[in-house]
């Protein structure tokens, strides 16, 4: 792999299966000063075809760090949090196969800056702290939007289904503003559907509702048809945005 990613434990076992054959993954862990990453599952191997499924914990003490491990550099400062989930994929557990990649996933980062995004797969990120929004439209909210997008916190669950993200309640607060975003991206194609909200701060008892947590249930519109309901002055400051194409040249609609 070539890349130094700390302390590593593995316990497995090549145990017996009708079909084909399996190492059940009793314990994976990989230890470093930015990160801890542990998990199970399993390895299964049929007629050549290698299919590997993990549930996993990742504790994060410097993400910007964690991230240079593996070779992306100054795409994101500090941040700390956790993330979790069960992830499978056809392939090996060493080789991660992005179009067959399914994953239940959450997150909640704390406190950390994202940097200018422009190559590789943390194109990503550059997504998800929308640097790719036209400046025509960004130009109103130098304070939200700008090269380095300084956050309080990140959090959210989305699922992976071959490939594709999937989300109803990722939020992102900084202290200008707080954005939220449902929809989708293709990983393997660098394409988008995504509906973007961004509340701006106007004032400490707005601030309060719009920090609380999205409930996975009911979604981001259901919260904030109960948020304009309790604050009706949010929805006068409330922009709305549809994006859509590929990450490198976004369609916008508001």
């Amino acid at each position: 792999m070539g890349k130094k990613l700390g302390r590593l434990e593995l316990v497995a076992d090549n145990v017996r299966a009708d079909v084909g054959n399996e190492w059940c993954i009793r314990k994976l862990s990989i230890r470093n000063p930015d990160a801890e990453l542990k998990a199970a599952g399993k390895w299964t191997t049929v007629d050549d075809n290698n299919v590997t499924n993990l549930t996993y914990a990742l504790d994060v003490n410097d993400a910007g760090k964690l991230l240079e491990r593996f070779r992306f550099t100054h795409v994101l400062r500090i941040a700390k949090g956790h993330m979790d989930g069960d992830i499978n994929w056809k392939g090996l557990p060493f080789s991660t196969n992005i179009p067959s990649l399914s994953d239940q996933f959450n997150l909640d980062m704390q406190e950390g800056q994202f940097l200018k995004v422009d190559a590789g797969a943390a194109k990503l990120l550059g997504v998800l702290s929308l640097q790719s929004l036209p400046r025509r439209l960004t130009r109103d909210f130098r304070d939200v939007f700008s090269t380095c997008f300084t956050f309080d916190n990140v959090v959210g669950t989305a699922t992976i289904a071959q490939g594709k993200v999937t989300t109803d309640n990722f939020r992102m607060r900084s202290v200008a503003a707080t954005v939220l975003m449902s929809g989708s991206t293709d990983i393997a194609q660098e394409t988008q559907h995504l509906e973007v909200t961004v509340l701006p701060e106007i004032n400490s008892g707005a601030a309060s509702l719009v920090v609380l947590p999205i409930n996975p249930v009911v979604g981001i519109g259901t919260f904030l048809a109960q948020l304009f309901l309790r604050e009706p002055l949010m929805r006068v400051f409330t922009h709305e945005y549809e994006i859509t194409g590929p990450w490198t040249n976004p369609l916008v609609k508001k």
